[in-house]
């Protein structure tokens, strides 16, 4: 604990030191250590005070998880601790200034079934009047309702009252289960008071600026709605009843609602809110605009619901977080990303510290994440190309500019490569997009490419597969490029980012066209002479691990071996499993296929199914308490691969682990064995291998 102590303290007092920044990397001639990329953030969610007069963060000290309150020029203080494996830190923000919420989070059963789980702490700043059950009274009802159930998160806060601090809007399903209602929580007392039952199928709400609950998001079966309760016009709002649920607003009435599995409606009618502007009366979400998603406001007192399109690409679809002023609250631009990040400002204030942030940190993407109700002082994330994120605080009334902390301080200076963007052209004429990652050595040479001999390679597809890789920092590409392989990060077909047509093409196409794009990437990566063709292994986790597996069964002849994390490898039984949740037919049945309707596709593309026709080695990864994908997966693989006589199979189970290597304990060893794995099938080169072709 004293260790803990004192690096909180060195990272902290950084609000009152005037620490000058350095970004220039030295090259080494030792390869980086691999703790240094298996480490988790050491800092995360920093946010201001109301008052301006601290900060709040989570810090990650030798795997375990703080919860740090700071003042400036204050020794900071340890409010809440979690163990970094039972319990988690989720999230953290204030409620007033005095006042801190955590959302714990963890695992649990439920019927037979493993599950996430969330709860709500309250505590005061200096550490004192911790409050761990807050929701019991929720939870409890009184004596003339029914017995309420548990609800598995509790820790969805819907939004805040502006004249009562300590107070929040949390949205509980102590009723019914996946219908909350929302309450007013007194995070002091735990006092509670409902304000909005469900409506019927509603699984998210939103309030506005004046915490009022406005928008509530459903799924009724397959049918996707959102319900909004327009703001009256002010001569209509006359009701002086706070204490009446739904005071001060119109009735609800839909904005939207279509069937989930039509892609054709989809692609008129879908619509992702995003929040409201200090006037109600607009709502700003993303919405498809030919095909791709775009920012789009919507005037909610016109009862034709308008949308006035304010942000558009005619090749990505454009995806952010509001940027919004902060004593007004009024939205004054988007931080966004189609190719690259970008952040636009329609508000002349706004745009002016936007460029002072720049001029201060050139030569880097930089955003406000936090700010006091004054507008004085500012938390801003920073981040150079592909390094990991910096935290710096701006003093707006000096102009100060403060380096807070590093969220992975270990690789400070230390050389890391730079994703290049590539573009190709799959075999059926699909335009696909990825990123190449070149070892620091090969890259820092970039002038003598034309001489450089093919390397080793690793094709490593990203997870989802509803995902992308964007070429910001991704600690397996970086940790794979430093121990001497090129990285290729490809986004196939059922990618995210690329419009609705391209996320369509990979519906219920596993194993298919979807892994014939990650072939193709790899053929492309080979005539541009940067791939060695002998010297391949494709590797990946969660929907990667699949596409890992899998691709040593539909093309054998391209890797030398293969490493599967948490994939699935019988698509049948992921399905069973998939339908113990909600939306199963608008998740997994939609995205792979049905149990019956498709088994026979279903069985040509499951590994565990051909397990006999993998014939490099094989390395299984996975975590024993894993809600995603069941561990059973990888065990049925194994024991797969075991029966058809293979005989270079490796399986690691982690009886901690999760599905997103949460534990650091877990990334060491994940990264250790990749490595030790890697090494010896990627950079012994026997004659056997080197026969092997394209």
């Amino acid at each position: 604990m004293h260790i803990a102590h004192r690096r909180i303290f060195c990272s902290a007092a950084l609000w009152a030191a005037g620490l000058g920044t350095s970004f220039a990397a030295e090259p080494t001639a030792t390869p980086i250590p691999l703790h240094a990329f298996a480490e988790l953030p050491a800092i995360e969610q920093p946010q201001l005070s109301p008052d301006g007069r601290g900060a709040v963060m989570v810090q990650t000290i030798d795997g375990k998880g703080y919860v740090v309150v700071s003042g400036f020029g204050e020794k900071p203080r340890i409010v809440l601790k979690s163990d970094g494996d039972k319990y988690t830190i989720g999230m953290v923000r204030w409620a007033g200034s005095r006042r801190v919420l955590v959302g714990a989070r963890f695992q649990e059963d439920r019927r037979g079934v493993r599950t996430f789980e969330s709860r709500l702490i309250a505590v005061d700043r200096d550490g004192g009047n911790l409050k761990g059950d807050l929701t019991l009274g929720i939870q409890q009802g009184n004596a003339f309702e029914r017995a309420r159930r548990v609800p598995q998160f509790q820790d969805r806060i819907v939004g805040a009252l502006p004249n009562e601090p300590e107070t929040v809007l949390i949205a509980l399903d102590a009723s019914a289960p996946g219908q909350p209602d929302v309450y007013r929580l007194d995070t002091r007392t735990g006092r509670s008071r409902l304000v909005q039952r469900n409506l019927g199928g509603i699984r998210q709400w939103m309030a506005d600026a004046q915490g009022e609950v406005r928008l509530g998001y459903g799924v009724t079966r397959t049918v996707l709605r959102v319900m909004v309760r327009p703001p009256a016009a002010p001569a209509e709002n006359k009701s002086e009843n706070k204490d009446e649920i739904g005071s001060g607003s119109g009735s609800w009435r839909p904005l939207m609602s279509y069937e989930g599995t039509d892609p054709a409606e989809a692609r008129r009618l879908a619509l992702k809110p995003l929040g409201f502007d200090a006037d109600p009366r607009f709502l700003y979400a993303l919405a498809p605009v030919d095909g791709r998603d775009a920012l789009v406001r919507i005037d909610l007192q016109d009862p034709a619901f308008p949308r006035e399109t304010l942000l558009a690409d005619a090749r990505f679809d454009v995806r952010g977080e509001l940027l919004r002023e902060p004593r007004t609250r009024r939205v004054v631009g988007f931080d966004y990303r189609t190719d690259v990040s970008r952040v636009v400002y329609w508000n002349d204030a706004a745009r002016q510290r936007q460029d002072a942030l720049d001029r201060a940190l050139p030569q880097r993407g930089n955003r406000i994440v936090s700010d006091d109700d004054a507008g004085q002082q500012s938390i801003v994330l920073s981040v150079a190309g592909s390094r990991p994120p910096q935290y710096f605080t701006m003093n707006w009334t000096n102009r100060q500019l403060v380096r807070l902390a590093d969220t992975h301080p270990s690789l400070e200076g230390l050389p890391l490569s730079t994703p290049k963007r590539i573009a190709l052209t799959s075999r059926d004429g699909l335009a696909l997009e990825g990123y190449l990652t070149l070892p620091p050595a090969r890259e820092a040479n970039a002038k003598d490419q034309d001489k450089a001999v093919p390397l080793p390679t690793v094709l490593l597809p990203h997870g989802g597969p509803a995902s992308a890789d964007t070429g910001r920092y991704d600690y397996w590409a970086q940790f794979l490029a430093s121990r001497g392989w090129a990285v290729l990060q490809l986004n196939f077909r059922g990618s995210i980012g690329y419009g609705q047509d391209f996320r369509e093409a990979g519906r219920k196409r596993w194993g298919l066209e979807m892994q014939d794009d990650l072939a193709d990437g790899l053929r492309w990566l080979v005539n541009q002479g940067i791939a060695d063709a002998r010297r391949v292994c494709i590797v990946g986790g969660s929907y990667g691990g699949y596409a890992a597996l899998m691709g040593a069964v539909k093309d054998p002849a391209l890797y030398r071996c293969v490493v599967s994390f948490a994939g699935p490898s019988d698509l049948r039984d992921l399905l069973s499993f998939s339908q113990r949740f909600m939306d199963y037919e608008l998740g997994a049945e939609a995205q792979i296929g049905t149990w019956w309707g498709d088994r026979d596709k279903l069985r040509q593309t499951s590994p565990a199914l051909r397990a006999g026709e993998i014939k490099v080695p094989v390395l299984l990864v996975h975590g024993a308490q894993d809600a995603v994908v069941p561990v059973e997966q990888s065990r049925d693989m194994a024991e797969a691969l075991k029966k058809a006589g293979h005989s270079n199979t490796r399986y690691v189970e982690l009886p901690l682990g999760d599905h997103t290597l949460s534990r650091e304990e877990d990334r060491v060893r994940v990264l250790t064995e990749l490595e030790t794995f890697l090494k010896k099938n990627l950079d012994e080169n026997t004659d056997a291998q080197a026969t092997r072709g394209m």
